[in-house]
């Protein structure tokens, strides 16, 4: 299950990372510092008004400063990625015009500051290449893959200006570091594309994210989400990845968002009991609407309980259980009833009722293709389950 995609979008290790305890980022778990540093605080518990608000409140103190901007984009790109299966059309519309603004605020500076400092004009490309990876990115999930690599492409060559005025602006290497990694990993069309227009170099990606994650002043955490989803999904070593989640978790406790991160990759670890304990925790704080988890966070966590119940503990009526609960407390365009229908239809047929099962897996096949939910369930049509 490509869970990660749903957190971090399918763009973007305390021992693995080189950190030692001593190094390790102290426990946030309430906002501090300026407004951009408090704004991003509330992104990553997933407060999309309140970090907007932060942000705009900068923008209106630093109107000709792009980093407002810059960062009230990653606000709505946050938002979509997180929200992928909702249709917002006010987001979307919001990432497209903050996007613009942001490099029109940026080309601005560069064109007056034409003769002033370097770190300036590093800046304002920084922000301007930043704000045109975000468009990307989004643009890549909605498969527009032309406007996608040239956006990638203009906002590729921005990040290298912004290192040529100032080569300690560590943040660029976030958007080096996907571009490089992606562009080298992406299949058929999207590859050829890629080539022409984005040289690509996995290693050299990776060798970047690092550098992010180790140097930069505001792209550390983003570095590592993508370094969850790279190391879980495209790289296939989740236990790589679950020493990174497990500090973006310490770090935050009260994000829902990092909490779920460590579940999933304790998930793809088949870690069943560890899984099944912080569901049931995450479970607990969601239906306590516990700061800041949500009431729809019960819905991941009968997902992760189901699932524990089924693969872990062999308990079929658990997971079929679980799994109803989702079904009958879920909107229709939910990802996670989707993935009910499909552990579903394969608990009907490790119980060898065969009907039932295709019932369901037909079910998956008629709503929206999440994560390669269709060619799951198109699998189980041709041959049963058997666990």
């Amino acid at each position: 299950m490509k869970s990660a995609k749903t957190l971090f979008c399918s763009l973007g290790l305390v021992l693995a990372l080189g950190l030692d305890a001593a190094a390790a980022p102290a426990i946030q778990d309430q906002p501090s510092g300026t407004p951009i540093e408090q704004g991003l605080w509330y992104l990553y518990h997933l407060q999309y008004d309140e970090s907007r608000r932060l942000f705009n409140q900068y923008i209106d103190i630093n109107p000709q400063d792009p980093a407002g901007y810059f960062y009230r984009t990653a606000a709505d790109w946050w938002q979509l990625a997180q929200q992928f299966d909702r249709s917002l059309p006010e987001i979307q519309a919001r990432l497209d015009s903050d996007y613009q603004e942001t490099v029109r605020v940026a080309g601005r500076l560069i064109e007056s500051s034409a003769q002033t400092d370097g770190k300036t004009r590093g800046l304002a490309c920084l922000y301007s290449g930043g704000a045109q990876g975000l468009m990307g990115r989004w643009l890549v999930t909605q498969r527009q893959w032309m406007k996608a690599y040239f956006l990638g492409k203009s906002g590729h060559k921005m990040l290298k200006r912004a290192l040529k005025y100032d080569p300690t602006l560590y943040d660029a290497y976030l958007g080096l570091g996907i571009y490089d990694y992606f562009t080298d990993t992406l299949g058929g069309v999207q590859k050829v594309l890629a080539a022409v227009l984005i040289r690509g170099d996995r290693k050299r990606g990776l060798r970047e994210l690092q550098i992010a994650i180790d140097k930069s002043k505001n792209a550390r955490v983003e570095a590592m989400t993508f370094l969850i989803e790279i190391y879980t999904w495209e790289e296939d070593t989740p236990e790589k990845a679950l020493p990174l989640a497990q500090a973006l978790h310490k770090e935050f406790p009260k994000s829902p968002a990092m909490h779920l991160a460590e579940i999933l990759d304790h998930y793809e670890l088949k870690n069943w009991n560890e899984v099944w304990n912080q569901s049931l925790d995450y479970l607990q704080k969601s239906e306590t609407e516990t700061p800041y988890y949500k009431k729809e966070g019960v819905l991941p966590a009968w997902y992760c309980l189901g699932v524990s119940s089924f693969f872990g503990k062999h308990d079929l009526d658990s997971a079929a259980g679980y799994m109803d609960k989702i079904v009958a407390n879920s909107d229709d365009y939910s990802r996670w009833r989707t993935f009910a229908f499909l552990r579903l239809g394969q608990i009907a047929d490790a119980k060898k009722n065969r009907d039932k099962a295709l019932d369901y897996y037909k079910k998956v096949l008629n709503r929206p293709n999440f994560w390669g939910s269709h060619a799951e369930a198109e699998r189980y049509t041709k041959e049963a389950f058997h666990t």
